[in-house]
């Protein structure tokens, strides 16, 4: 998909450069520009989907976080109201 949208992006600007009607000039542009956003934004989601840990934790990393709260016994009184 994101390969599309490059290549979709390449043709618009293409298409922008050659032409001699504004209304193609404008049409290779837009398409150019939206394609290459999209393009973008693609490979933006692949590079933090590639570097993101499991949204799941495991019961160990479960276990390992409930021994690092505080019980209710460590917990300091309530401050008394006036």
């Amino acid at each position: 998909m994101r390969w599309i949208l490059i290549i979709v992006a390449l043709l618009g600007f293409l298409l922008a450069f050659l032409s001699h009607s504004p209304g193609m000039v404008a049409l290779g542009v837009v398409a150019g520009l939206m394609c290459g956003v999209g393009a973008a934004l693609v490979f933006i989601d692949l590079q933090i989907r590639s570097s993101s840990r499991s949204e799941y934790m495991t019961p160990g990393e479960l276990d390992a976080l409930k021994a690092t709260l505080k019980t209710p016994s460590d917990r300091l009184p309530p401050p008394e109201s006036r």
